[in-house]
Formats: C-alpha cells, sequence, structure tokens
C-alpha cells in the first residue's frame, strides 16, 4: 500500500460524520430583527445548520480545545513508526510506514463532534543490532540484544474531502517526523519460530513530529426558511472562502515495555505499556476576513417590504495550547512475516485521555 493512499484511509477513518468547530458563521446585522423571537430563532437555527454543514469533515472543538487536541494526537501519531516491537531483527531493518491518532473526547457546545483533533506522521526507518561492536557490553547491555532505530520523514499530502453544488472543502499536511529508538531485549526469547516468546523488550527513544495543517472550504449554503405563523420569508445564499491553518510541533521521549509471541511463523502477536514525556503545543490561525452575506426576509409583520440580515463566514481557531507533559498509553499489533517481508498494524490508546493512534507500516529486517 502506498503511502499517499495509506494517509488518505487514515485520514478519511478519521474525519467521518463529524461535526466540526473551525469555521464559523455568523450574524452580525439583524436590521433590527433580533426584536422579534420567533423570526430571530429561524434566523439563528438556519446559520446554524450552515455552519455545521460546512464543519462536518473537519475536527471540532473550541479553539482551546481543539489547539489540545491536535497537540495530543500530534504526540500519538508518532508511536509505531520509529522502532519496532517484534520483527526479530539479526543485522538490520529498512522499512516506512504511516501514522494517524485522534482526540476522541466530544467537546461541549459542539453538536455531535466525535473528536477533537487529528494528527499525522510519516517515517522511514533504518534499525541496526549493535553485535557488530567489538565490545560485547555497551553501558553493561549485551551488544547482541541491543538494537537501534532512526526514522526520518518529510511529505506533503492534500485530499478534497468534498465537492459538489459549488462547495469544496480541502485539507493540506505539510508534514516532517524523525527520531531515534533504542531496544533491548531484556528477557530474552523462548520456544520456535512455530510457537515462541519473544521475552520482554525494554524500549527507549525521541520522537519529534511537526504537521502544518491547512483548511480550506468554499461555502454555498442556501436558506430558504418560512416562519410558521406569521409568515416571514428568509431566504438567500450565504458564500465564502475562509482558510484556517494549525501548525503542531511536538517532541516526545518514550518508555515502554513489550512482549510478543509468534505462531506457525507467519503471524505475531504482540502489546506493551509505554511511558511519554512531552513538549511541544499547537497554534492555529485563520482567515477573520470573509466575504459578507445578504439573507433577505420579506412579508409578514417582522419583515414587510424587505429586511437584510448580513451573516459573515470566518475561521475561529486563533489560538495555541501546549501538550499534556506527560501520557501513558498501552499498545498491542498483529504483524504478518513472510520470507523477509514484515507488514503490521498497531493501535495505543491513551491511559490518560481519549487519544488512540493505529499505525500501519511494511518493513524488510534481515
Amino acid at each position: 500500500m502506498s503511502l499517499k493512499l495509506l494517509i488518505t484511509f487514515l485520514t478519511l477513518t478519521l474525519t467521518t460524520s463529524t461535526y466540526a468547530q473551525i469555521f464559523d458563521i455568523e450574524v452580525v446585522d439583524y436590521d433590527g430583527l433580533d426584536a422579534f423571537a420567533a423570526v430571530k430563532a429561524v434566523v439563528d437555527s438556519a446559520v446554524l445548520d450552515a455552519k455545521n454543514q460546512v464543519n462536518k469533515e473537519f475536527p471540532n472543538g473550541t479553539p482551546d480545545r481543539l489547539m489540545e487536541g491536535m497537540a495530543n494526537s500530534s504526540v500519538m501519531a508518532g508511536k509505531g513508526i520509529g522502532t519496532d516491537y517484534a520483527s526479530n531483527m539479526n543485522v538490520f531493518l529498512i522499512g516506512g510506514g504511516i501514522g494517524a491518532a485522534a482526540d476522541l473526547e466530544k467537546t461541549d457546545g459542539t453538536g455531535d463532534s466525535e473528536f477533537s483533533g487529528l494528527g499525522i506522521a510519516p517515517g522511514v526507518i533504518v534499525g541496526f543490532n549493535l553485535g557488530f561492536l567489538n565490545s560485547k557490553h555497551l553501558l553493561g547491555m549485551d551488544t547482541n540484544r541491543l538494537n537501534l532505530y532512526f526514522n526520518f520523514m518529510s511529505y506533503n499530502f492534500q485530499k478534497t474531502l468534498n465537492s459538489d453544488n459549488g462547495e469544496k472543502s480541502e485539507i493540506a499536511a505539510d508534514m516532517l517526523a524523525f527520531g531515534t529508538h533504542f531496544r533491548y531485549d531484556w528477557i530474552k526469547p523462548s520456544g520456535n519460530k512455530i510457537l515462541g516468546w519473544g521475552g520482554v523488550k525494554f524500549n527507549f527513544g525521541f520522537e519529534y513530529n511537526k504537521t502544518d495543517f491547512n483548511f480550506k472550504t468554499s461555502i454555498k449554503e442556501t436558506v430558504n426558511e418560512t416562519v410558521s405563523g406569521t409568515g416571514e420569508i428568509i431566504q438567500g445564499t450565504i458564500t465564502g472562502s475562509p482558510e484556517a491553518s494549525i501548525l503542531a510541533s511536538t517532541m516526545s521521549i518514550p518508555v515502554a515495555l513489550s512482549t510478543d509471541v509468534q505462531l506457525l511463523y507467519f503471524v505475531s502477536l504482540y502489546t506493551g505499556l509505554g511511558m511519554d514525556f512531552n513538549m511541544g503545543k499547537a497554534s492555529g490561525k485563520g482567515d477573520l476576513n470573509g466575504n459578507n452575506s445578504t439573507i433577505a426576509c420579506t412579508g409578514g409583520t417582522a419583515c414587510g417590504t424587505q429586511r437584510d440580515v448580513v451573516v459573515k463566514p470566518s475561521a475561529n481557531i486563533d489560538t495555541s495550547a501546549k501538550v499534556t507533559p506527560f501520557t501513558y498509553r498501552a499498545f498491542a499489533g498483529l504483524q504478518f512475516n513472510l520470507a523477509w517481508t514484515r507488514v503490521f498494524v498497531q493501535v495505543d490508546k491513551s491511559l490518560s485521555n481519549e487519544i488512540v493512534g493505529a499505525t500501519g507500516g511494511l518493513r524488510f529486517v534481515f
């Protein structure tokens, strides 16, 4: 599976059936209609429906909460792309993968929202067993049981989330991820390739992940409502092209213990627990100069010949928030072993908050 296809799958998986708060549509002038409660309620409802429709493909949250979710998701997205838990490397390893994460905690006041942030991290990984060193021991550790990994990748990605009826929503991501990890076989493996236990592995490392997200939307929402009882007709089209960007830049120092089993050579299952020390933040910036649109109100007692309601679309994320400093997580993975090829998928779940991550990749092991 290509990197682009995997990113597309993970991004669409995380953005299905959501309602978001990145983009706002607000009434800036009621033209006196705010004095008529029934008419104002219909106007407000129509504007809210338009806002929900515009935002349905994007992550949600009030600005502060959204930035917190983006920062925490950035950290979780990097788990699994720069280390290895079950490949039994003897000499070296090379491969690639992609990680994605989402903050699944709902935010008050965002309707049916299902997540409050997302993160993506790509990675090419190279690993070495340090048994080739002249010294049999390094810092008290047996070099034959000590593995060193490096990961690095920069990648640009753009995806159209929807395009119909004159509306278009796009997400772009400029990604950079790198890190280094050590893995030490603390308790030696036992068994054989038919049924084997991988022992207990100690994992330690450093991870950096920076993703510059850009969200664009072209709004064309038609309003056509009638006020029940009094007969006012509210018609118009809300248009605009607001744009927003979120820069998530995070560092993480992970410490983890893992174990694994191998079944009939072809399948390996692994699991573990980890603790992470995290630094960094996410910052948002929006284009607040959206175009004003006019919704006409005619008829009835309130509107008469015509009154014009003015609405304005905008981006709603000019703020920043830091990542949670200390987090705990559990992880589990499934790996298929095919000759020198390893195909794996991994799921991470934070035990400190509602962050969930998924990683997938391909590796060649010797």
